[in-house]
């Protein structure tokens, strides 16, 4: 049923994301909460009075995180797509935190590791961000 959703969320407003958004991705992530919402769902079963409110919910808060990292890869400004510059722009001035590109990366999986690094190439250029660190260790920070 899993891969039946992933593929459900491959298109959005008529655009094809490239890469899908994956419910077991999801899963895997808060994996601790799923089997907790499985624990819970199979207390009094042997008796018919489990509940299977905790795994709903559960569920449901996996699609509706799915649904919002498909909205992220179709981000729409004024009723017009935004380039994949602008995203990896705003991924990198928007975060609280240093990223590396492996980290916008995976953040928009879309988005080529050539064009992420022309980005932020262009950027540490202009000042509007810096380069922390070597090689592996590269983030990238707003100024």
């Amino acid at each position: 049923m899993s891969r039946l959703l992933s593929l459900l969320l491959l298109y959005k407003n008529g655009f094809d994301a490239g890469k899908y958004v994956s419910f077991e991705e999801q899963i895997n992530n808060y994996k601790a909460y799923y089997y907790e919402s499985l624990r819970q769902s199979s207390e009094g079963w042997d008796v018919n009075e489990n509940s299977y409110f905790p795994f709903i919910e559960n569920f449901l808060s996996m699609l509706y995180m799915c649904y919002k990292e498909l909205d992220k890869r179709f981000a729409v400004l004024h009723g017009k797509r935004i380039t994949k510059k602008a995203r990896v722009e705003a991924t990198i001035l928007n975060s609280l935190t240093p990223l590396s590109k492996a980290e916008i990366c995976k953040i928009l999986p879309d988005v080529s590791p050539t064009t992420v690094e022309a980005v932020l190439g262009a950027m540490v250029k202009d000042g509007t961000i810096k380069r922390i660190g070597a090689s592996r260790a590269t983030r990238y920070v707003k100024v």
